[in-house]
């Protein structure tokens, strides 16, 4: 588990906090919270289900195979079955404060894999690590400062998370 430090380096996690015993973000949980608020004003919301999640796929097939990162960023994708967005950072006050109250009730009982801090701001990301493949499974970041949630249901690598979050 790997957290940034205050030189934009990752840094490992204590031992406690790397591996409580804790369990993945259910897909549930979070579609309830983002049913909950997205009729709310000023609460955004974009989910890819299977079918949306294969279209992705599809069109990135046709992506130039030259450019190790796109090729990489495919590769990653091929685990992922689906994605939810929610941006509440437009809702009025006391709406992005239940959002955030009712995603830390959820997410403070999960496995956190990494934290970033980037000018103030914090990100947390939130999965399960399978030490023997290397692959996260259910991924969440986390930003109350930002209004943001973004959940990815399957896996990823880690190495490809860390790079996600080092952006």
């Amino acid at each position: 588990m790997l957290r940034r430090g205050s030189d934009n380096s990752f840094e490992p996690l204590t031992a406690s906090a790397a591996r409580p015993n804790k369990k993945n973000v259910s897909q549930r949980e979070v579609a309830s919270v983002v049913s909950e608020f997205r009729h709310c004003d000023g609460v955004e919301v974009m989910r890819l289900g299977w079918l949306g999640t294969a279209l992705v796929k599809g069109v990135a097939v046709h992506v130039d195979d030259n450019d190790d990162d796109l090729r990489e960023i495919r590769q990653a994708l091929r685990g992922i079955k689906g994605v939810t967005v929610m941006e509440y950072e437009s809702a009025a006050p006391e709406v992005r404060e239940r959002v955030n109250r009712r995603l830390s009730s959820i997410l403070g009982k999960r496995e956190i894999l990494m934290e970033v801090k980037d000018d103030g701001e914090k990100v947390q990301i939130f999965g399960v690590l399978d030490d023997a493949t290397g692959l996260v499974r259910d991924i969440v970041f986390h930003s109350p400062s930002d209004c943001a949630l973004i959940c990815m249901f399957g896996t990823l690598p880690l190495d490809v998370i860390g790079k996600i979050a080092a952006q």
